[in-house]
């Protein structure tokens, strides 16, 4: 009896010690923004409770280092935050929930008063913040109290894997750790990428849901865990292939560094964690005006069997980014200054070595400059104020990092591109710059070739891929196509029959739905389906469409889409420049162009390049090219209506 009494009292002081040991500055989660403004809808009816938060509390003078713990959403931009006017840091600029960890230095409490800032930026940026608490402990015993262990396997074989490993509290939120052993992880709050698939994770005593995966091929597994002060626990989890993706290799590129770009947070040595961790085996340096080369730093991390490393640029100017790759050791960075897309394009493509020339993120605003913005773009025609000099061989449609509100848009850019035309492949990226506020490979690229060996890709195969158009885009999802059973991506269909025959895949992991494909010639959707997916791991639809042969040539485009994934594990972000205050996310698969040789002379004409032709024929007589123009699709009509005068 006594030793029970005894227990349950030093159960009680241990308690009383913990809470004595915390106070709660702020108890309720408040919005901060500005009155009368809005930026996104789930905060249009929710009061404004401030706009900077000013938290006034009693203290005593810290003698050694204390902790302030703040509980955040949808951190847009820059927060500074101020204990009695020292900068102690900023909240985590992060749109998912999560809790921001900040030490408080000796003496930077005071007897008596204190005041604690949050500051607010420039711009609209509506956020969730609160509880705020003041821990009396220093950073690394505030996020420590327990360990877990966690082992993550690769089935069938049970080889450890690189993966990445998320934590949260039962609700969501992304916990504060701290994780070893140093040189073999990256971490950040809640997240830890694992070379070998091994990690020790300390946090406080708590409630946690463990998620495991290694991006979107592979399964994500998932357990709950629950530690008391000095516990120790032991997690194997075991990942499964999920999508099928044979002669197809996955490929990223738009990748940065801290190191070499300046901003962001992943070092390189943590990059090449995050690369292996999201199964990426064509990675891309893409610093910005720098020639990184990642091969170095692959071996000495111990990743190098698990990607192939390309160097490539980002040449990052005024007047739109272009990556350019791969690009020869000691090659000349191009000048950066240089405006003029004529003299610009020719300086990236001289570049030694330089196979690709990518636009990323056309829609996005840089310095007052849109590559894909009203001033320089017909989006409607397809019509470039620099058509002359768009030297280029692809556009991202998506860019992860950089998301649309509309996620079609570039897609309609780029088919009004290709109806004037160009011949330009659409390629997805996730041009991250972050160990997790944008994940590595969660935007990326499917290239025709032989994926057999990662570390070892038939480079020359890989940019002749790219050069013909034989990619996919995928954001959480993966769509193919075939016509007739024989032509596949990139290809010319010729030798047609009076039907063709369609046939779509998509695929995805159990952990995303599709919900949706499509089939757009020219751009125009000619062909849509609703799917039934109960988060079917791999093949999540086949569809086959008889159709006539199209009365001219076209290029045939699948799409297929689902409900954006909202777990912390693989968060779909919002936009990076938001043209709409609604917000819905979605994942996306995408195939390149099937080429339809419709008249069978084993040549594609554009919807311009027959425009043209039927102006030079019939621009003369109003009447005989409306009756032409019956004959051929909306496409060809508004390049017919562009060569006219106005």
């Amino acid at each position: 009896m006594f030793s029970h009494r005894l227990l349950l009292m030093l159960c009680i002081a241990h308690a009383s010690f913990a809470f004595a040991q915390e106070t709660v500055l702020e108890s309720r989660r408040l919005h901060l923004g500005r009155q009368g403004d809005y930026e996104w809808d789930e905060y249009q009816n929710r009061p404004v409770d401030a706009e900077r938060l000013e938290l006034r509390f009693q203290a005593k003078v810290n003698v050694a280092e204390q902790t302030l713990r703040i509980w955040q959403r949808d951190v847009k931009l820059t927060r500074p935050v101020l204990l009695n006017g020292r900068k102690l840091g900023m909240l985590t600029t992060a749109e998912t929930a999560q809790e921001c960890v900040l030490a408080v230095p000796a003496g930077t409490l005071r007897d008596g008063e204190n005041v604690l800032l949050i500051e607010a930026p420039a711009s609209l940026d509506d956020i969730e913040a609160g509880p705020v608490v003041l821990i009396a402990k220093p950073v690394v015993e505030a996020v420590s109290g327990a360990r877990i262990e966690v082992t993550v396997l690769a089935a069938p074989d049970g080889i450890p894997t690189p993966c990445r490993i998320t934590l949260t509290k039962r609700d969501g939120t992304l916990q504060p750790l701290r994780a070893e052993p140093a040189g073999a992880v990256a971490a950040r709050t809640g997240v830890v990428y694992a070379k070998d698939g091994h990690a020790l994770i300390s946090v406080p005593p708590g409630d946690y849901v463990l998620h495991a995966g290694r991006g979107f091929e592979w399964s994500v597994e998932k357990e709950a865990v629950s530690l008391k002060a000095g516990d120790s626990r032991e997690v194997r989890m075991s990942l499964k292939r999920e999508v099928d993706t044979h002669g197809w290799i996955a490929a990223d590129s738009h990748i940065h560094t801290l190191t070499y770009s300046g901003h962001g947070d992943a070092k390189i040595e943590e990059r090449m964690l995050t690369i292996a961790g999201e199964g990426i085996e064509l990675a891309i340096s893409t610093d910005h005006n720098h020639h990184t080369d990642y091969a170095p730093a692959a071996e000495s991390a111990g990743v190098a069997e698990h990607f192939t490393p390309v160097t490539g640029n980002e040449v990052t100017t005024k007047h739109g980014h272009f990556n350019a790759f791969p690009i020869q050791a000691e090659a000349k960075v191009v000048d950066a200054s240089e405006e003029d897309w004529a003299k610009l394009m020719p300086a990236i493509r001289a570049t030694p070595g330089v196979k690709v020339i990518t636009l990323n993120h056309p829609r996005d605003l840089h310095s007052g400059f849109v590559p894909f913005g009203a001033v320089q773009f017909n989006a409607k025609t397809g019509k470039h104020r620099h058509a002359e000099a768009l030297d280029i061989d692809a556009i991202e449609v998506v860019t992860s990092a950089a998301m649309q509100s509309d996620i079609h848009l570039l897609y309609r850019d780029w088919f009004a591109l290709l109806n004037r035309g160009h011949r330009i492949a659409a390629v997805a990226s996730s041009d991250s710059h972050d160990v997790n506020r944008f994940i590595l490979g969660q935007g990326r690229t499917y290239v025709a070739a032989n994926d057999a060996n990662p570390a070892k890709l038939d480079l020359n195969e890989v940019w002749r891929s790219y050069q013909r158009g034989k990619l996919l885009v995928s954001l959480g999802l993966m769509c193919t196509m075939k016509v007739d059973e024989r032509f596949s991506i990139g290809d010319l269909a010729t030798g047609l029959g009076e039907s063709i025959k369609v046939e779509i895949v998509v695929s995805g992991p159990s952990w995303v739905k599709a919900d949706r494909v499509e089939l757009f010639s020219n751009g125009v959707l000619i062909r849509k389906e609703a799917l039934k997916d109960d988060h079917r791991a791999g093949e999540k639809a086949k569809i086959t469409w008889e159709m006539p042969r199209p009365a001219h040539d076209v290029h045939l485009v699948a799409i297929a889409t689902g409900p954006g994934v909202s777990e912390a594990f693989w968060e779909i972000p919002r936009p990076y420049q938001a043209a709409s205050k609604t917000f819905k996310p979605r994942v996306i698969g995408s195939t390149n162009p099937i080429w339809i040789d419709a008249d069978g002379d084993g040549h594609f004409q554009s919807a311009y390049a027959i425009a043209q032709s039927l102006y030079q024929r019939f621009g003369a007589d109003p009447e005989k090219l409306k009756e032409a123009l019956k004959q051929y699709d909306e496409s060809v009509a508004i390049q017919v209506e562009s060569l006219q005068p106005h």
